[in-house]
């Protein structure tokens, strides 16, 4: 992959140069990071996400259907041997929302009164007001 960025710099060196280990093992993107916490730059013209451009330039395409979960769940990180390709449904339970035990009005998110991580309590109470 020599895709080249802004004044003809390959994207390995622009990707290298803004990278840092950290003892944790997790390598830093510290360019910008977007509010949202996760790196990123621009290649093609386009804004590409640092994880995900250094995963396909380690190991290729993202498989159809597939999103990287941040196994370390540092989202400015980009070490590949803390990116596992799963499903979105797969990545969102694994992380902060699917971690999630309450609702804000404090009801429990167990099997009967939760569905795609909203409370089936309060909506049925919104409903009858």
């Amino acid at each position: 992959m020599t895709t080249r960025l802004g004044k003809g710099v390959p994207v390995e060196s622009r990707l290298f140069n803004r990278l840092m280990i950290r003892p944790s093992g997790c390598v830093e993107w510290t360019g910008y990071i977007h509010p949202s916490g996760y790196g990123r730059m621009t290649m093609d013209g386009k804004q590409v996400y640092t994880h995900r451009a250094m995963y396909e330039l380690m190991e290729g395409p993202v498989p159809d259907g597939m999103e990287l979960d941040h196994l370390c769940r540092n989202r400015s990180c980009a070490n590949v041997a803390h990116l596992e390709p799963v499903p979105h449904q797969v990545n969102m339970a694994r992380g902060a929302w699917g971690l999630k035990t309450h609702c804000p009005q404090g009801h429990p998110l167990d099997g009967r009164n939760n569905r795609e991580r909203y409370c089936l309590t309060c909506n049925r109470e919104r409903r009858t007001v």
